[in-house]
């Protein structure tokens, strides 16, 4: 599943696997094998995604990078600035969660057990 994550991943989007001698990484993020945790860009988990949601031909995966990377569900306040080539910078501030087009963001969901279950862990 590595080898495909990191196939598909973005330019700049780090994929991280766990050396062999490694303490269990697993153990210190509360979470299992085949489970995916996204974070936002303050560091916070967003979401928690387990199987058999996290199988890549489930949209659970991609729609929370997307949520996370696209919205603003840490609460800070993030300017994405595009320019033509593509390219973006974003910049970070605390302050009140404003989602897209303008709605604010009240449910910050961070772990999805069922596509429509979760549980809050901010």
């Amino acid at each position: 599943m590595y080898s495909e994550l990191k196939r598909r991943a973005p330019a700049g989007v780090p994929v991280y696997q766990q050396a062999p001698l490694q303490n269990d990484v697993w153990d210190a993020l509360d979470g299992d094998k085949d489970d995916f945790l996204i974070y936002d860009r303050c560091g916070l988990l967003t979401f928690h995604i387990v199987l058999p949601h996290s199988f890549l031909t489930n949209p659970y995966v991609e729609a929370a990078i997307r949520v996370t990377y696209l919205t603003n569900i840490c609460n800070c306040t993030v300017s994405i600035h595009y320019a033509p080539n593509k390219t973006h910078s974003a910049s970070l501030s605390d302050g009140n969660s404003t989602g897209v087009n303008g709605t604010t963001l009240v449910n910050q969901t961070t772990s999805v057990t069922t596509p429509n279950q979760s549980d809050h862990h901010h």
